[in-house]
């Protein structure tokens, strides 16, 4: 029954996936998408394995390339580096960033984006009290 979700999970995301990366020029605007390495989104598609994408270390980023990972479409986005800056990614990797702007092409199989306007929220530091619960 598990594999049988899993597989229907997987083929949905793919078909979603097939649709968002159709249409270069069409204007996106993404919430609190992840930032990560291409590399950790490639691993996390095959895999199914989303947790991939919060513990990908920021190394992985700097060999293979950085990438948005939409959670509400269950989408990966490469990033135009034309409007921001590298250093603000690394800043933010693992954490949230909100985009608005335009596809305007592909990357491999990745729609890209050029970021018109963005907020890059970094990941929490880990608490004071964290494991003493």
């Amino acid at each position: 029954m598990k594999k049988l979700i899993l597989s229907t999970f997987m083929f949905f995301s793919l078909i979603s996936f097939s649709f968002a990366t159709e249409n270069p020029g069409e204007e996106i605007e993404l919430s609190s998408a992840v930032i990560t390495a291409k590399s950790c989104a490639e691993k996390a598609k095959e895999t199914g394995s989303f947790e991939l994408l919060s513990s990908c270390p920021p190394a992985e980023a700097a060999k293979t390339g950085y990438v948005i990972y939409d959670v509400t479409e269950n989408t990966f986005y490469a990033i135009a580096p034309k409007n921001i800056y590298l250093f603000e990614l690394d800043e933010g990797f693992g954490g949230n960033i909100d985009v608005s702007g335009n596809i305007v092409g592909k990357e491999g199989d990745l729609p890209v984006i050029e970021a018109k306007e963005y907020k890059i929220s970094p990941k929490p530091k880990a608490g004071f009290f964290k494991g003493c619960l």
